[in-house]
């Protein structure tokens, strides 16, 4: 059992991670029943309010889905993958032939009250940039793309008009970035990601979770859902060293 932990981290956050730490040693294996809400309020010393608050943001993060009259369930372990050269989706969809299109939904500083702050995790008073949008290939949607940024790294961020030009291609030329983290999983998509990606309820997706830094410094947190019938990853590597030599894939 998890004893709570008193650090600097809202209790939310660390029902969070011990969550997190039980799925990725998968002590709750793949389609596990997370047990209830007041059974882990109980665990947790935390009242049931703080115990939802973590498990909706765990399912946002893909490992937890509820399924009505049920209860909540893991989806399964993240998968860590090395991908460094994932180039720019209007240059994938360009090599395929396609025309690219881009709907901007949403492009905009976060409040201070903002949960999307955490992607970050910077101070209260530093500027957060958030924007939302829709990658299309000849008409159909193949990305969703969720970007936090930093907005002391990329203070020109939140002027740009992203149907002339992608994040990825900005942010590449404006930004100096020394660490990239990649996690990949598939997730079962919520009913906003299904209408903005145009399938139904059994359409699995896969998600790339994509973390930047400069020295130290969160730079971005980028998080790419693409439908599993309409993206495909592949790696190459040199067995003896170990060395990406290639990773195609739309999206970075």
């Amino acid at each position: 059992m998890d004893k709570r932990v008193t650090n600097d981290q809202p209790l939310y956050e660390q029902i969070k991670t011990a969550i997190d730490r039980r799925i990725e040693t998968e002590e709750w294996p793949a389609n596990f029943q997370v047990p209830s809400e007041g059974d882990l309020a109980g665990e947790f010393g935390a009242s049931r309010l703080t115990v939802r608050r973590a498990l909706r943001e765990l399912q946002a993060d893909g490992l937890l889905v509820r399924v009505q009259g049920r209860g909540t369930f893991v989806i399964g372990p993240r998968m860590q993958c090395a991908i460094f050269s994932l180039p720019d989706i209007t240059e994938e969809i360009s090599v395929s032939g396609g025309a690219h299109s881009c709907r901007v939904l949403q492009h905009s500083i976060l409040g201070k009250d903002s949960p999307g702050r955490n992607m970050l995790q910077l101070p209260p008073e530093d500027v957060v940039f958030f924007s939302r949008l829709i990658h299309l290939e000849d008409g159909t949607p193949i990305q969703l793309e969720d970007r936090y940024v930093n907005g002391a790294e990329a203070p020109g961020y939140i002027e740009q008009d992203f149907t002339n030009v992608t994040p990825h291609n900005w942010l590449l030329r404006e930004t100096t970035v020394t660490t990239i983290d990649n996690t990949i999983r598939a997730i079962r998509p919520d009913e906003d990601v299904r209408n903005f990606l145009q399938i139904d309820a059994s359409q699995p997706c896969l998600l790339l979770d994509r973390s930047t830094w400069r020295d130290g410094i969160p730079v971005t947190r980028s998080r790419f859902i693409y439908p599993g019938d309409r993206y495909r990853l592949r790696s190459t590597h040199e067995a003896r060293t170990n060395r990406i030599l290639s990773a195609p894939g739309k999206g970075r």
